[in-house]
């Protein structure tokens, strides 16, 4: 399997990222069931819910009636999925043909109607001001060139249109608590991989096959500066997620956890968490 420090090119780094995801489709070790089926997908869906309760607000499904909006790494279709129920003319688009497929038939077997299409984040298939929304979930950060992505994102975004995007955090208490110290020296991955780039591609994504998919961590800063090159105004960045088991030290603390302790967590995950949510809106059309 190739490692990060070993792409030679974009092109070997989708690859890496379609074997990853052909093997294991994004959110699939949660989701008990037949992939395709009702059962699985409503599984897939409380899945993240439980997960993440804190995307629905970020991503806004509730505010997307009427729009047309496309997720850019749609994988199994969940955020398609909530957008075409929350009333939007939803469109997905994934590198990866099994995901595709997988959306597809998830969408279908809930009755409901959206597009899903194969194609790359640098270079999206549709015309120019087509979209009025544009969310990308955990997915730039596994692209070779975020920057071309952007700037695709901003192209088929209508003039004020609205981008959200949500890529993992460099400045997180889970990159340097779990990633750095516990698996970069702690467990000595340091020294095999020879940089965290290694260590991130190693472990970070599921693998039942040891797939080494591309993956980077940015601070606010980055993201924030990565926005406003491809154009876009209005940028706000902030972090969001973290849970007990994020950590080595909070780790042993995980089934004691209260109510009241999920209010303290979310504080924390919004200036250590190990997301970075970045939104930015396509200028006015003169």
């Amino acid at each position: 399997m190739a490692t990060p420090m070993s792409f030679s090119d974009a092109e070997s780094a989708k690859r890496a990222a379609v074997e990853q995801w052909t093997a294991d489709p994004c959110g699939a070790v949660v989701a008990e069931g037949e992939p395709g089926s009702v059962a699985y997908f409503q599984n897939l869906l409380e899945a993240r819910a439980a997960y993440a309760p804190w995307m629905a607000e970020e991503l806004g499904y509730a505010e997307t009636r009427g729009l047309r909006v496309l997720d850019v790494g749609c994988g199994q279709g969940i955020d398609v999925a909530r957008y075409a129920l929350g009333g939007a003319e939803a469109t997905g688009v994934d590198l990866t043909p099994r995901h595709v497929q997988l959306a597809r038939a998830h969408i279908g077997a809930l009755g409901l109607t959206a597009l899903i299409v194969e194609g790359d984040a640098e270079c999206l298939p549709f015309e120019a001001a087509s979209f009025d929304r544009v969310s990308s979930n955990g997915v730039l950060h596994h692209t070779p060139d975020m920057p071309a992505a952007l700037r695709e994102i901003r192209r088929v975004l209508r003039s004020a249109g609205e981008a959200r995007i949500i890529v993992y955090n460099k400045n997180s208490l889970h990159y340097w608590l779990t990633q750095v110290m516990l698996e970069g020296f702690l467990r000595r991955k340091l020294l095999s991989e020879r940089s965290m780039a290694g260590v991130l591609s190693a472990g970070v994504e599921y693998s039942t096959i040891s797939a080494r998919p591309l993956v980077r961590v940015y601070t606010s800063r980055e993201l924030r500066a990565q926005l406003v090159n491809a154009g876009f105004g209005e940028v706000e960045v902030h972090a969001r997620h973290f849970k007990l088991v994020d950590t080595p030290i909070t780790h042993p603390f995980r089934r004691i956890a209260r109510a009241n302790d999920l209010r303290v967590l979310d504080r924390i995950g919004r200036f250590a968490g190990w997301y970075l949510v970045g939104t930015g809106k396509s200028p006015v059309a003169d």
